[in-house]
């Protein structure tokens, strides 16, 4: 087995195998932290406005988070079927940053108008819906019923990641239908307060790329299982 392998099934199901004590430490401290960032957005939005504009700390941070999302998923999960997670999370951070905000003779604008040209193209988006539907269906679904059952940490993160991504949704829909009759102010409160829970969407899919996604039966395979291709076996 190569360290890889040795670091994915270490990690896979650390909630079974060691006590959640130290875990709902950590859980508890990450959510007093975000309530407080929440809270200190919407009671100063025009302050934090800095923070979140095109660009700013908020976007970078979530831009980065995905970004290494997807490098980490692209190393730990190979193969095929497991190549959407790091793709989704790759496409995710694409889709943070604007080419327009960097200037036109810059590495950055380069690089990002470039993927847009060939995201706009209908081969490679075809490829693209292929990878991620294939692998939702022949990994993402039962994988995640099986981290259900297992009960497993980091699908608990995915989650109230995706919980958070839907809330900011939300702020932005009715911010958009209600905006005449929103005063400037709870404009600016929805606004930073959409691009605060979307930083903690990126965050909330980096920290379960890391947690680590539990295998299945079916991808537990015989060299894995036999003691004799395991060096650390007793």
């Amino acid at each position: 087995m190569s360290y890889k392998d040795e670091f994915q099934a270490g990690i896979a199901f650390p909630a079974g195998r060691a006590g959640l004590g130290a875990d709902r430490i950590v859980y508890a401290i990450v959510l007093t932290i975000a309530s407080l960032v929440l809270a200190a957005v919407s009671i100063w939005p025009v302050q934090a406005l800095a923070l979140n504009q095109e660009g700013g700390l908020f976007e970078t941070i979530s831009a980065a988070a995905l970004f290494v999302a997807g490098l980490a998923a692209l190393w730990r999960y190979p193969g095929l079927s497991r190549l959407y997670i790091g793709l989704v999370c790759l496409l995710l951070a694409e889709r943070e940053l604007e080419a327009d905000i960097y200037p036109v003779d810059s590495l950055p604008y380069w690089v990002l108008n470039g993927l847009d040209t060939a995201l706009d193209m209908t081969l490679v988006r075809i490829a693209l819906v292929a990878i991620v539907i294939g692998g939702v269906v022949w990994h993402g679904v039962p994988n995640a019923w099986h981290a259900v059952k297992q009960r497993a940490p980091f699908f608990a993160v995915f989650v109230l990641a995706g919980v958070l991504a839907v809330v900011a949704q939300v702020l932005e829909e009715v911010s958009g239908k209600y905006s005449a009759d929103l005063s400037a102010l709870m404009r600016v409160r929805f606004f930073v307060l959409e691009e605060t829970l979307e930083m903690f969407f990126s965050i909330g899919i980096l920290a379960s790329v890391l947690i680590g996604w539990p295998k299945s039966d079916s991808e537990e395979t015989l060299y894995d299982l036999n003691p004799k291709h395991r060096p650390d076996a007793r």
